[in-house]
């Protein structure tokens, strides 16, 4: 626990440097805040709790949470390593890229990371797969994402015909992504169409459960993350992923604290 603090640590300082002190780049620096208080208090507890029942309970009860968390974070972490290496073994009609923010109009590096990986994968095929660039226009942006993301393919890849590249403007989350896209997919190749779609690293795993939702026949490719980046990154990932599915979550630390509070009242 003390090597995860001091990894947590120097990791949010190297992140802060490098992008800024925005809020999002701030969720590693609390989880290492969180555990170190885990850890003080397993320190303290140790020496205090001998002979209190309340005491020992709520020791215990504390540390099953943070165990709970710990291994969910760590089968998460594996299971997206594992979904990202997942092999495609079909040609695909089509691939989506999935939007990110706009730097006024232009394409900042973490979304051309991911327009790369895409045209990297149409050429894989061919020029078979519709290029779907996937991105509404935020209130700080001057354009849509997809507008500067079909630009930047015609600046930076002039090979690639216009008709190759289709834009899908209207959507502001990763499910509405999905969804628009799956209209123009249905138009152009009807329902058993197979695809790809293009994000970060990191986010794969949740993007595809986003396109498991939307019903689109569709496996993730990840696109390569700065490594003092994913931490963080992924940490925000998880912390969604226990949104999407947090009524689970909350019926089993339901059910722990019913049995810890049994566990106390038998203790007296």
């Amino acid at each position: 626990m003390a090597t995860l603090s001091v990894l947590t640590y120097f990791n949010s300082k190297v992140l802060l440097e490098k992008e800024g002190r925005k809020k999002s780049n701030l969720f590693l620096g609390i989880l290492g805040v969180a555990t170190n208080i885990v850890l003080i208090y397993y320190i303290y507890s140790m020496r205090t709790i001998s002979g209190n029942v309340y005491s020992e309970v709520a020791f215990y009860y504390i540390f099953g949470l943070f165990v709970y968390f710990t291994m969910m974070y760590s089968a998460t972490a594996i299971y997206a390593a594992l979904y990202n290496w997942r092999p495609i073994s079909y040609t695909p009609d089509y691939i989506i890229i999935l939007g990110s923010g706009l730097i006024g109009d232009r394409v900042p590096p973490l979304l051309a990371s991911r327009i790369n990986r895409a045209v990297q994968q149409y050429k894989k095929y061919n020029g078979r797969p519709l290029i779907i660039t996937s991105g509404g226009q935020g209130s700080d942006e001057k354009v849509a994402e997809s507008f500067a993301m079909k630009k930047y393919i015609h600046e930076h890849y002039p090979e690639i015909p216009d008709e190759a590249v289709v834009m899908e403007d209207r959507s502001t989350t990763t499910l509405e992504n999905m969804l628009f896209s799956k209209k123009i997919i249905k138009e152009r190749f009807g329902e058993k169409a197979r695809g790809l779609f293009v994000s970060n690293n990191y986010h794969i795993l949740r993007a595809g459960y986003y396109a498991r939702r939307a019903k689109l026949q569709a496996n993730g490719v990840g696109s390569k993350t700065a490594f003092y980046y994913v931490p963080n990154a992924f940490t925000r990932e998880f912390i969604g992923l226990l949104e999407m599915f947090k009524w689970r979550h909350i019926t089993l630390i339901a059910l722990y604290t019913i049995f810890m509070l049994l566990v106390l009242r038998a203790s007296n």
